[in-house]
């Protein structure tokens, strides 16, 4: 039995707008496994921490290139500039996460109105 790759997990469920719970649960198990969550949930380490502060910036890049990646390319051309993983996120959350909300409601009046 031969193991899938994290990354493929990411990048054969891309993020288009409409998938956002799934994809974010998907991506962070990767940065999970991949020992680079960390930079989503802590700030980058003060300057006067140079060795965590360039690994944490190193974790950073491979997390944002992961989020890019799984990405549609309308998605990643709105996040490619933003300069951490947590920005991205915090981004999406902003403009995706409502959605989910949004769509909870709708099925929960629509199981109501239907009785």
């Amino acid at each position: 039995m031969s193991l899938i790759p994290p990354i493929s997990i990411i990048t054969e469920n891309k993020l288009n707008g409409d998938s956002f719970r799934e994809w974010k649960r998907n991506l962070l198990i990767v940065l999970n496994c991949k020992k680079h969550k960390f930079v989503i949930d802590e700030p980058c380490p003060p300057e006067a921490q140079p060795k965590a502060r360039n690994c944490w910036r190193d974790s950073d890049l491979i997390a944002r290139c992961y989020m890019l990646a799984s990405m549609s390319s309308v998605l990643q051309k709105q996040h490619e500039n933003f300069h951490t993983a947590k920005e991205i996120m915090k981004k999406l959350e902003d403009m995706l996460g409502s959605q989910v909300t949004l769509a909870q409601q709708s099925a929960i009046t629509n199981l109501m109105n239907s009785e």
